[in-house]
């Protein structure tokens, strides 16, 4: 068995609602080898440690002594000192996002792994989305003139130390952040307060450079689940449904039948529906760092793209919350 081969050494810090998906897939991965979680409840990693038969730890240090490979799941505030920590001890971090709660904290986390020689991974999972692959295939050769995208959710009370824009607007920031590659001129932002004292809806429009335009709305108050994403561009028109996993791309026929009598035609679009893979976006995020730390290869949603989605959320957040929404 080549080195690449041997199966990477991992623990997972929070067993929360996201840390038990990382502690269920990382167990049947051939890439990995799971040797346990930490939680500050500790009667709920030593359930999951039984489930799995991997250890419990006692302290985060007892973690990171024993792996080579870290998740990241516990709660936003914490991230940027877990990072850091597991970075002097020379562990790749792969962390849920955000990379942190501040730019400054963010950029932090990138100088210590760097410093450490680790790789640093940020968990803006919608990137592995098999609709948001096909995506990125079919923008690279259109003309794109701007971009809206609906996340929207119920209220849980799970998330309480994050607004709405570094819950939930965050991966489509990210996502913008691909399409648009390119710097932003103007932001205007509104928002509002409704079940936590941190903003639950938000709005934003974003003016790039180029001209182009992109609108998205956050909320964790609606009683409806919506992730969807619309592209219009100049020959077509994309509309990606992250929950039903859906690509369709409408363009307009442009052609004359001449049938030889005289009868009306109507013309309508085209419809492309796009096959989208059966896949689990998280397991593919998984592979990738895995395959990253293997081969030594470059990592997507790496540090500075975690960041550079928390630049422009941390811009929203202050809109709202300081001036009432306008840059």
């Amino acid at each position: 068995m080549s080195p690449v081969d041997i199966p990477l050494k991992v623990g997972v810090v929070g067993t929360g609602s996201m840390g038990r998906n990382h502690l269920r897939l990382l167990s049947a991965m051939p890439q990995y080898e799971l040797m346990g979680c930490y939680d500050a409840n500790a009667l709920v990693s030593a359930g999951y440690a039984s489930q799995y038969a991997i250890t419990a730890y006692e302290s985060v240090d007892q973690l990171l002594d024993e792996v080579e490979v870290v998740h990241i799941a516990a709660p936003s505030s914490l991230h940027h000192d877990l990072a850091v920590a597991a970075a002097l001890k020379g562990c790749h971090v792969l962390i849920e996002k955000p990379l942190a709660l501040t730019v400054a904290e963010a950029q932090n986390v990138i100088d210590a792994c760097q410093r450490a020689g680790v790789k640093l991974c940020v968990g803006h999972v919608e990137r592995f989305n098999p609709a948001i692959t096909s995506l990125m295939c079919i923008v690279k050769t259109e003309e794109l003139i701007a971009a809206d995208f609906r996340r929207m959710s119920p209220f849980y009370s799970r998330i309480t130390d994050t607004s709405v824009v570094m819950d939930l607007m965050i991966h489509d920031i990210d996502i913008l952040n691909m399409i648009f590659d390119e710097p932003i001129k103007h932001i205007h932002a509104h928002g509002a307060c409704i079940s936590t004292d941190k903003i639950d809806y938000a709005q934003a429009l974003i003016t790039f450079e180029s001209g182009r335009l992109a609108s998205l709305t956050a909320s964790r108050v609606t009683e409806s689940k919506i992730r969807k994403a619309n592209i219009s561009a100049r020959n077509a028109f994309i509309d990606v449904d992250y929950l039903a996993r859906t690509v369709e791309v409408y363009r307009k026929t442009q052609f004359d039948l001449d049938v030889g009598y005289p009868v009306q035609y109507t013309q309508e679009n085209i419809i492309e529906r796009v096959f989208v893979p059966i896949e689990e976006p998280l397991r593919a995020e998984f592979e990738h760092f895995a395959q990253a730390i293997q081969h030594d290869t470059p990592i997507g949603p790496c540090g500075i793209m975690g960041k550079r989605a928390l630049e422009v959320c941390q811009h929203i957040e202050e809109l709202i919350i300081g001036t009432g929404g306008g840059s």
